[in-house]
């Protein structure tokens, strides 16, 4: 069973997906049938404190309960991720070296874009090698959004 709640912030609505193992998803939210889903604050309460901390500021805990699912490679991506610190940012060179995949840019970008938890799992501090923005699979203006409240730099 998944769980739901929807959380705001400024004008970016987010959908938070609960399993009884942790945060599935965060995504924004984009009128998506939530019927298959159970609304229980109980299964999600834990998650939006986070969200409503770090827009306060405070990073997400560590030991805060993760249910990523995705290929073997995609979860050594996204836990890459986890280690980049608040305020900082990485390149996807950085993060194919640091999962020992040099070369697997790409894929490592591939991954990266498939990220289901927004925000939580830092796919925003991905930035290109040269210090520019890059992309981001969800709005451009929310990672831009991110990077400033964290302090990031870049070009």
């Amino acid at each position: 069973m998944l769980y739901y709640d929807l959380y705001t912030y400024k004008s970016w609505q987010f959908l938070i997906l609960a399993s009884d193992f942790g945060l599935r998803s965060i995504d924004l939210y984009d009128n998506q049938d939530l019927s298959s889903y159970m609304k229980l604050d109980i299964k999600t309460r834990v998650f939006k404190d986070a969200l409503n901390d770090y827009f306060k500021g405070i990073p997400f805990p560590s030991d805060l309960k993760l249910d990523l699912l995705g290929t073997d490679f995609q979860k050594k991506v996204w836990q890459a991720l986890l280690t980049i610190p608040f305020g900082k940012t990485r390149s996807y060179k950085d993060i194919a070296q640091a999962i020992g995949s040099p070369k697997a840019y790409q894929a490592v970008g591939n991954a990266v874009g498939k990220n289901p938890i927004l925000v939580c799992v830092p796919c925003h501090r991905i930035i290109t090698a040269d210090g520019h923005l890059g992309g981001f699979s969800s709005d451009i203006q929310l990672k831009i959004e991110l990077l400033n409240l964290e302090g990031s730099s870049f070009i």
